[in-house]
């Protein structure tokens, strides 16, 4: 083990306090407002509070419920069954996580309102007077949080199931339990901890929210932050607000972490081992491939298809010219912003590799809680201190604003946000890698630096090109803090079509909103290349 020296020291704790002091800042201002105007709690209390309290709970108990089943019985189905398609639709299924749910929200708002297609035809089969409920709504807003998020689930539960040992299984069956008994009885227990992990990652994203709560009116406490700050100009309110959902988001981190660890704990038993499922024929193939399709054609097949059909129908009135130059900012920033996160992600994993420390470790986990943070707190927690310091160097003769409103800002949100993403990357290569290595290094005499170097690093490249790949793919796809800190007229593919689709003109917002999709997709797919790799070696 290495001496963590005065330089490593005073850079670890400066990184730290530069990615933590947004939350610092947040919550200082939080507690001030507490302490001068008490009465502003009291207020929010009686008027936005409970309306506010009880629609999150709603929206949150609407896509826990259809995200389970959306994901532990395709997972069980695939898992334990054979039936024709199987192999295809395990990975499949994994696709709905590329579509922003931003964009699927347009995409089903063009097919099921009044004058959509799919409504004028169900119109023409079944009377004019049938009517489809409204999709901009509370209900319409479980649905399309559900098709994108259920794979969380879906992914979590896959894996227990496929780490249970077949005995289990094969006992269960031997004592005359039923297809459904087993499930219930067997299946089910097994994966609980795992099915926990997947629903706390889908309550933290599902709390995020912004872009398709905002755009089907729905008011939880992401939408209310941006509405108390921006519209009311109350920002002492909209930080009492953000700390409140930071709390919250904070406590599912730390269940998550717990929860994980219990999930990796009953899986154990069966690794190694093969798992022989149960084959399918006729009618109950059938509907089993019918069914487990179902989650994958409702949350990628058919919202592509919608904007495909948007971009041909508008082809010959696409600014092309605009659209890439949306697109070069997106990539632009999705870079830089990848690139300064995967340094600080091999500082940072380095240095905790090699020191162990007990405040390097927390530090460690303090910028890995930031990944859950939502996008609306962390503009308010980035923009409210940037905006101090510029109103400073206004006052010393800077008259152009130096921070906010800049891609320095950007970046800085986030590199805040997303260098848990990269860190994680990073840290997972850095374990395969024996610490034998080190100390034959330490021997022959080289300094920590000329180890990461010309060792490490050269070993690393895939999981630091994993890193960025990530790091980008969430650039492209943020919507709330872009919206908030992006520089005067520099537009992302993000930005664009939330603000098309707002303004009603969802045949403009679908190109943008396909750009997104199409390249959200490549991690996506390298994972399923990867996962399909696994099960072809026997790690399965």
């Amino acid at each position: 083990m290495f001496t963590l020296g005065l330089r490593s020291r005073i850079s670890v704790a400066l990184l730290a306090l530069l990615l933590l002091l947004p939350f610092v800042y947040l919550f200082g201002l939080a507690v001030f407002s507490l302490v001068q105007a008490p009465q502003v709690l009291a207020h929010l209390a009686t008027t936005i509070l409970p309306d506010l309290v009880w629609q999150t709970v709603y929206l949150c108990f609407g896509v826990v419920v259809l995200t389970s089943t959306m994901g532990v019985l395709p997972a069980w189905w695939v898992s334990a069954h054979e039936f024709p398609g199987r192999k295809w639709l395990e990975w499949l299924l994994l696709l709905p996580m590329a579509m922003p749910s931003y964009v699927i929200a347009y995409a089903y708002t063009d097919a099921l309102q009044y004058s959509g297609w799919l409504a004028s035809s169900l119109r023409e089969i079944l009377g004019s007077d049938f009517r489809i409920p409204e999709i901009r709504s509370t209900s319409g807003a479980i649905l399309v949080l559900s098709f994108v998020l259920y794979p969380y689930v879906y992914i979590m539960a896959r894996t227990a199931f496929l780490g249970r040992s077949p005995s289990m299984l094969d006992a269960a069956r031997s004592l005359g339990h039923s297809a459904t008994s087993a499930f219930l009885k067997v299946g089910l227990p097994v994966a609980r901890p795992a099915w926990v992990v997947g629903l706390t990652l889908v309550l933290m994203e599902t709390l995020a929210e912004y872009g398709a709560l905002s755009y089907f009116g729905v008011r939880t406490f992401t939408t209310a932050i941006f509405n108390t700050w921006l519209n009311l100009g109350d920002r002492e309110s909209a930080a009492l607000l953000a700390v409140m959902l930071l709390v919250v988001m904070l406590a599912l981190i730390v269940f998550e972490s717990k929860a994980r660890g219990r999930a990796q704990f009953y899986t154990q038993s069966g690794k190694g081992s093969t798992i022989e499922r149960k084959r399918l024929k006729g009618a109950q193939a059938a509907w089993v491939m019918f069914l487990s399709a179902m989650p994958f054609v409702l949350g990628f097949v058919l919202p592509v298809l919608i904007l495909l059909a948007l971009v041909v129908d508008v082809d010959t009135s696409i600014n092309w010219a605009r659209s890439f130059q949306w697109a070069y900012h997106s990539a632009l920033l999705g870079g830089m912003a990848a690139l300064v996160a995967v340094v600080l992600a091999v500082f940072l994993a380095y240095v905790k590799r090699q020191a162990h420390v007990w405040w390097v470790t927390a530090i460690y986990r303090l910028i890995s809680l930031g990944y859950g943070v939502p996008g609306a707190i962390l503009a308010i927690a980035i923009l409210l201190p940037l905006a101090t310091v510029d109103r400073f160097t206004y006052d010393m003769g800077w008259q152009v604003p130096a921070l906010t409103g800049s891609v320095l800002a950007l970046v800085y949100a986030y590199n805040v946000r997303f260098t848990s993403a990269a860190l994680q990357s990073v840290d997972s290569g850095l374990q395969q890698i024996t610490r034998h290595i080190d100390e034959s290094a330490r021997i022959l005499g080289r300094t920590p630096r000329q180890v990461l170097w010309h060792v490490h690093l050269p070993v690393l490249k895939g999981s630091v090109a994993t890193g960025m790949l990530l790091v980008i793919v969430d650039v492209i796809k943020e919507l709330p803090a872009t919206l908030v800190l992006r520089p005067f007229d520099f537009d992302t593919l993000a930005v664009v079509s939330y603000q098309f689709a707002s303004d009603e003109r969802l045949t403009e917002a679908a190109v943008p909103a396909l750009m997104i999709v199409m390249i959200a997709l490549v991690p996506i797919l390298l994972l399923i290349r990867q996962g399909a790799k696994q099960a072809r070696s026997g790690k399965q």
